[in-house]
């Protein structure tokens, strides 16, 4: 299940950094482009406090990343993280893929609220990356300048050394059942990407994705529904046979 989605909510994250390495302002720019290619994928607002990077050591954080709930769930936000940390590989800037030493999103938060007909935010969630992936690659593509190892039009690649995603907390509110909170296990992942890279689509759906695929078979482990069980396990046999294979390429 850690192979549920080839692809963050990395995410994008990082994603996005080669776009814009020779333009000034780098900060502000990355941080508005998360929230734009975040939002088209997820299809629900996504939005982050700061970003601040140092090319100069290769290294940058990332705080206060919140994915909104989709219409018609009460907490406002599914998913959100206070400080990602990221390593780069300046060499790698400007050229297929841009290489990653290390992505850390430390201690994230997941809501998970499921419905009586066993539907879920988190599910929508799901449902909503698979649908909007090219749509979010396009958008990427557009808006980052040509570079020389870069064409313009064409998504920029993403590989990482190391993936961590660490401490997720999962608030588990069902129907008919007492609110019950989930820590699920560590994900760690290396050479993911490989020597062809990632898109920043499929960037996010490995992140966002892993996360609330380890969120829901979490908690659904703990039984607190049927409908639930039922309504998730095709979804995730379906992505897990359309996207695992790709995860490590």
């Amino acid at each position: 299940m850690k192979k549920i989605l080839i692809g963050v909510v990395g995410l994008l994250i990082v994603a996005s950094i080669a776009f814009f390495v020779l333009v000034g302002n780098l900060d502000k720019i990355l941080k508005g482009a998360l929230e734009s290619i975040g939002s088209e994928l997820l299809g629900v607002p996504v939005t982050v406090s700061a970003v601040e990077l140092d090319l100069k050591s290769g290294t940058g954080q990332i705080s206060g990343f919140t994915i909104a709930n989709p219409p018609g769930y009460k907490a406002q936000n599914a998913f959100q993280v206070n400080m990602i940390r990221l390593g780069i590989d300046i060499g790698s800037l400007g050229k297929q893929p841009i290489v990653m030493s290390e992505l850390n999103i430390q201690s994230p938060i997941v809501e998970l609220e499921a419905k009586e007909d066993g539907s879920s935010n988190l599910q929508t969630l799901l449902k909503n990356i698979e649908k909007n992936s090219a749509k979010a690659d396009k958008k990427a593509a557009e808006q980052q300048p040509e570079t020389e190892g870069v064409k313009k039009g064409e998504p920029v690649r993403m590989s990482f050394k190391k993936l961590a995603i660490t401490g997720v907390t999962v608030n588990a509110i069902v129907p008919s059942q007492e609110p019950e909170q989930v820590v699920i296990p560590d994900i760690v992942m290396e050479n993911v990407g490989g020597d062809e890279g990632l898109t920043p689509a499929e960037v996010g759906s490995v992140i966002i994705g892993d996360i609330i695929g380890q969120s829901l078979k979490s908690s659904l482990e703990k039984k607190l529904t049927e409908k639930v069980n039922e309504a998730a396990k095709g979804l995730f046999d379906d992505i897990k046979q359309k996207l695992s294979p790709d995860t490590t390429k």
